[in-house]
């Protein structure tokens, strides 16, 4: 197997693209697409300032090496939720601490046990709705946390696995307040944030593979509640079409991002938002589901 590119020694064969490609060559190609994602959907311009949420997982420390190496004012993101089972939270800790420390990188860890007395899984248990509950969590603490430090966009590691699973999920119950969302760039509205996703045009294995070919540490321990989640099941659904058609995913997500617009005109049609009465940050009820979950 030769790199297409160099006719050297291939290191991995990327199906979709119906190329091969050594280590280095590899290492052009990812930068490119983002690079590509970030000029295609608008998502920064050059000097800006990205708040990055980081888990300790592949995606949210590969996207942050990407957008430090491009150049940008990156600063990063932690949320401590306090799972003690597999060890799982103090080992991700510990990955993000080295990896901001090795690129001297700022790191703010945002601690639920220390703000709020309770850790995701307290809660987690008496609500009963674990995965949706830390999912809510999270996205609430990101933009606060940007919100506060005037940032000039938030990012995430989502990859096209990853939207394209939760596109062909909301699609399939059609969610429209979540096909509203689901594109690679929300702009900031009021005190929402500007969210960004620049691994929007790789896959998760291309992910990986820039992760080892980095030596890029991740968190090993996986957490003991993901297994409860549903959208592994529609990743499965889309990986066995992949591997027979492989560029469908993409196909399918890019396609999605240029008529989105449509299910955003329809969602804004039927939600008015108005300031949490305890946080004062948007919801469309009076008080905010962080704070219900959280505060009272």
């Amino acid at each position: 197997m030769k790199c297409t590119v160099c006719k050297q020694p291939a290191v991995v064969r990327l199906p979709s693209h119906h190329a091969r490609f050594c280590a280095e060559h590899f290492d052009v190609f990812f930068m490119r697409r983002v690079e590509k994602a970030i000029k295609r959907y608008k998502l920064l311009k050059k000097g800006e300032r990205v708040l990055v949420a980081v888990s300790g997982g592949k995606d949210s420390l590969v996207v942050t090496d990407v957008l430090h190496r491009l150049g940008y004012d990156v600063c990063g993101l932690h949320i401590d939720l306090g799972i003690s089972a597999n060890q799982f939270s103090a080992e991700s800790l510990e990955v993000c601490r080295e990896f901001f420390s090795k690129r001297n990188i700022p790191l703010e860890v945002y601690n639920l046990k220390e703000k709020f007395g309770k850790t995701i899984e307290d809660v987690g248990e008496r609500i009963g709705r674990f995965c949706s509950t830390c999912g809510m969590t999270k996205r609430y603490v990101m933009n606060a946390v940007a919100h506060q430090k005037k940032v000039d966009a938030l990012a995430t590691g989502h990859n096209l696995d990853d939207l394209s699973a939760a596109l062909f999920a909301n699609l399939l119950r059609w969610e429209m307040r979540y096909l509203s969302k689901g594109t690679p760039h929300l702009p900031a509205e009021g005190n929402f944030c500007r969210k960004i996703k620049p691994l929007v045009l790789l896959f998760e294995n291309e992910i990986h593979f820039y992760a080892k070919l980095h030596n890029i540490r991740v968190v090993t321990a996986s957490c003991p509640h993901s297994k409860k989640a549903k959208f592994k099941r529609y990743k499965e659904l889309l990986n066995s079409i992949e591997q027979k058609s492989p560029g469908t995913k993409r196909f399918f997500y890019e396609k999605y991002s240029q008529i989105a617009h449509i299910f955003k005109a329809e969602n804004e049609a039927k939600i008015s938002l108005r300031p949490c009465s305890i946080c004062n940050m948007p919801t469309s009820t009076e008080i905010c589901a962080f704070c219900k979950t959280w505060k009272i």
